[in-house]
């Protein structure tokens, strides 16, 4: 079409060859603009030619001055926000989203000539007859809404104009000074506003509309597949009268559908498609894109392939890294700096770029160890508290500070215009070290720019907004921008159909085309239903779906080679295809008997697959593990629970202990049972350092000193988890059973005589090294000579019974008795959460001899390692059942015999 159109443009302006400057051509876009340039220059015949203008409707129309100033958008949205907010009509979480529906609506009356009558009943009353209905509340709200803010938006602008009205005086201003022929090439589905600003013109100065061909037989058969007379013959009548007019099927060669079975072949199918097509020697190839999931992951093989690809679609500018730091940043301030979002942050390239990476890593590794060991915090400050020692935690305690400082620029309770929290925004940045990454960063540059536009846009508005309403904004704002990578030129471009009008490509892909993509839910509106929209003139569902349908249209008719992608199957359904191309198969089928499937690239696909160069051997089945060290490697310290791990599995201990895999601790929000343990374990050690003797104390005066002990040791806690009440109730509701127990054991005869002690003991070794054991025993009592060792369980009491019966099976108390030396008369745990009493679980054995079989043991065990014995996994399941090494010894894929 570029070149008849360019033909008949040269014949019309022959008489001002070579100088066509005085005329104007209208074109869909930009790139058609240039293509017909060329046109005119290459069929013109002379050596040189200066062209006329060629530009579109919005560009021309720029190029009317207007003495008024400009309402941009933004301000609109803020003042419809603050009507809104005002009126308390709607969810503060949703008032920034009814603004962007009301002004694509308000633009809409604007652009298509609606006029709201002056007063409200008569708009109800206009509403309630396109409705076909009685008034109701559902429809005097919607009337009042919108008649209301309308004119409030009129009242609130003083006298500036939106772009849509200035567009609109524009065009009209055009149509009034005619002054030069003027072309209209391939402009489909022109606004009323704009076709009346042609008929105008058209009095004036000569108007030739230039169309496209509409005698082809590829467009009779697309005609026949997709006829517009909702009345049309059947779709096997159309098809015989087809298979009459044309022996040879049109499209035959040109295009082709194929449906893939999952979300990786139709990439895969589109990548091959494309090398294919570039082997072939084409240098203009579009890929239309539908589905934005499918065209991520078919440019992601395309460029493994090294192709590179210039995407014209782009993606919202929301999902860039740039942007994302942004939302972060308001997101901890809004939410009291959560630790998670604090740890997102540290993570983040972007902040504190002025520092180097290892100083960064640092930081955020300090703040996450610290809170692996003591628990998260709430707030700047009390992540602090968690550091502590400035020595140890420099660089963490470094990078808080400077986000207090930026967070003292976006103070959370106040409110300030957008202008102004957009100024704080980019001081904060500055003060996080931001600014400078973003600056080098493409979506940043354009990060930051849309910030500074949106400042100098807002700084008349005087409305004022807390922090809140500010970060729902700039996230609709940032969800609205399109982020488009300038810096590629390729043959290969996706784009999108509209952008195909008036364009010339070797060939094109339609990717994503089934059902739910093509043609999609375009023309949808929260306001009035598509019978109000018609009646009231504004574009309905009805009309989009034809506008899509013509560029379809148009894009098959002028390309040579069409191939139509779409995912057959998806989460085990069947997912259909477009019912356009569903209609255009079924009538080729019954016509020609061939339904256009693509059997040459489902051939291809098999080959077209990443394989290694050469077929290597499968990997030798996974046998049990049986590391060996050599005595340089063996360990000269073992803790109680380390031998307790020797003993259920030698692997586990290899792992947790020789290589040093141990699983770092969660941060966790809440108590955990582990830390409930700690806290009871403390509260009772300062009991006893308190009293250590409780005899002749009134009950109820320990039973109070303990619960106000338990207080102060939960009250931190308590501050930073609300749910931790109810591990203070476990501990309370024992509290008396624990006194009477602590009475009656005195009352045997036994007093409390430390606790917490860390203890160590060492031992020689055969080839002449030593082993050191050591452990905390959390409380020694004394009978006379005699002592005991006694260890508080929070656990079970049923299987703390058991493991007391089993010493050779869990060493944890004769390894204790060990610790504490001679003349052990009581190894026992304490179980603190049996029903309603507190029960003392004595050692299944005499502690002394069972020290010395586990003295014997240890060294004999080491003794093996220092001599090179194999250190196998077991397999048992009450040591697997919870072994976080259950990975690496890979025991899940023992063959049989060995498991």
């Amino acid at each position: 079409m570029i070149k008849c159109a360019a033909q008949r443009i040269l014949a019309q302006l022959a008489d001002d060859l070579p100088d066509l400057s005085r005329a104007c051509v209208l074109v869909p876009n930009f790139h058609a603009a240039r293509r017909l340039e060329q046109a005119l220059a290459a069929h013109c015949g002379l050596p040189f030619l200066i062209p006329p203008r060629i530009t579109t409707f919005p560009a021309w129309a720029a190029t009317v001055p207007s003495s008024a100033p400009l309402l941009p958008d933004s301000r609109r949205a803020a003042l419809l926000y603050q009507a809104l907010r005002a009126g308390a009509r709607f969810d503060a979480a949703d008032l920034w989203g009814v603004c962007d529906e009301l002004l694509r609506l308000f633009d809409e009356l604007t652009l298509h000539a609606v006029h709201l009558p002056h007063s409200l009943a008569a708009f109800t009353e206009q509403l309630r007859a396109a409705y076909q209905a009685k008034s109701g509340r559902g429809l005097d709200f919607e009337a009042r809404l919108i008649h209301e803010l309308w004119y409030a938006l009129a009242a609130d602008a003083h006298g500036a104009q939106d772009a849509t009205a200035r567009y609109t005086l524009q065009l009209a201003a055009l149509a009034e000074t005619a002054a030069a022929p003027l072309f209209v090439v391939g402009l489909p589905g022109c606004s009323p506003l704009e076709q009346a600003c042609l008929t105008r013109y058209a009095e004036r100065q000569p108007l030739v509309v230039i169309a496209p061909d509409t005698a082809s037989a590829v467009l009779d058969v697309l005609a026949a597949a997709w006829p517009a007379d909702a009345h049309a013959p059947p779709i096997k009548q159309r098809a015989h009268a087809m298979r009459n007019a044309q022996s040879a099927s049109p499209l035959a060669g040109r295009l082709a559908c194929f449906g893939a079975a999952s979300l990786e072949q139709e990439a895969q199918a589109c990548a091959t498609q494309v090398q294919l097509w570039l082997a072939e020697g084409k240098q203009r190839i579009a890929v239309i894109v539908q589905d934005r999931l499918s065209a991520r992951r078919a440019r992601a093989l395309l460029e493994r392939a090294q192709i590179l690809v210039a995407d014209e679609t782009g993606w919202t500018l929301a999902t860039t890294a740039a942007s994302t730091v942004l939302m972060r940043w308001l997101e901890a301030l809004t939410g009291g700096f959560r630790f998670e979002d604090v740890l997102d942050l540290l993570k983040s390239p972007y902040l504190l770029a002025d520092r180097d990476a290892a100083t960064r890593s640092q930081a955020a590794w300090q703040l996450e160890s610290a809170l692996r060991r003591h628990g998260p915090a709430a707030g700047l400050n009390g992540l602090k508290t968690r550091l502590g020692n400035l020595a140890e935690h420099g660089a963490a305690l470094g990078a808080l500070e400077r986000l207090q400082q930026a967070a003292a620029v976006l103070p959370a309770r106040t409110e300030l215009t957008l202008a102004d929290w957009l100024a704080r925004l980019a001081n904060s940045l500055n003060a996080l070290g931001a600014h400078e990454r973003l600056v080098h960063d493409a979506a940043g540059q354009q990060v930051l720019a849309l910030l500074a536009r949106r400042e100098h846009e807002l700084l008349p508005d005087s409305g004022r907004f807390q922090l809140a309403e500010f970060r729902r904004w700039l996230g609709g704002e940032l969800e609205r921008a399109v982020f488009v990578d300038t810096g590629i030129d390729s043959p290969v471009v996706f784009t999108h159909l509209a952008a195909t009008r008036l364009r010339d490509f070797d060939a094109a892909l339609i990717l994503g085309a089934d059902a739910a993509h093509l043609p999609g839910n375009a023309g949808v509106s929260v306001f009035f239903n598509q019978r109000v929209r018609r009646e009231l003139g504004l574009p309905t569902q009805e009309d989009s779906l034809k506008q899509a349908q013509y560029d379809l249209v148009q894009l098959i008719a002028n390309v040579a080679h069409i191939r139509v992608l779409w995912r057959a199957w998806q989460d085990g359904e069947h997912n259909p295809v477009s019912p356009w191309f569903e209609r255009l198969q079924t009538l080729h089928q019954l016509a020609w008997n061939d339904d256009l499937a693509d059997t040459r690239l489902a051939a291809l696909l098999p080959h077209a697959q990443v394989t290694a160069p050469a077929p290597a051997p499968l990997p030798a089945l996974t046998r049990v593990p049986r590391p060996v060290l050599n005595s340089a490697q063996v360990p000269a310290r073992i803790s109680v629970s380390a031998y307790n791990s020797l003993l259920a599995c030698p692997y586990q201990y290899f792992a947790r202990q020789v290589l040093r895999l141990n699983a770092l601790d969660e941060i966790r929000s809440d108590l955990a049972k582990a830390d409930y343990g700690q806290l009871v374990h403390a509260i009772l050690h300062r009991f006893h350092q308190t009293h250590p003797v409780t005899t002749g104390i009134p009950p109820e005066v320990l039973a109070a000193d303990l619960l106000q002990l338990t207080g102060d040791a939960f009250a931190p806690v308590l501050a930073d988890d609300y749910f931790a009440h109810a591990w203070q109730y476990r501990w309370t509701a024992q509290i008396p059973h624990y006194v009477a127990w602590q009475l009656a054991r005195e009352q045997e005869g036994w007093r409390w005589q430390a606790g917490e002690i860390d203890a160590t003991t060492t031992f020689d070794l055969d080839n002449g090294q030593q082993i050191t054991l050591y452990g905390r025993l959390d409380r020694v009592d004394s009978l006379q000579a005699s002592r005991a060792v006694l260890d508080y369980k929070t656990g079970n009491t049923a299987g703390l019974k058991e493991k007391a019966k089993t010493p050779g099976e869990d060493t944890q108390l004769p390894a204790y008795a060990l610790l504490l030396g001679n003349d052990v008369g009581q190894a026992a745990f304490v179980a603190l959460d049996g029903k309603q009493k507190i029960e003392t679980l004595p050692l299944d054995a005499e502690p002394d001899a069972a020290a010395i079989a586990t003295r014997e043991r240890l060294v004999r065990m080491f003794e093996q390692l220092h001599a090179s014995a194999a250190l196998p996994a077991q397999g048992a399941d009450s040591a697997c059942q919870w072994c976080e090494m259950r990975g690496l010894c890979r025991k899940d894929y023992w063959p049989e015999v060995d498991a």
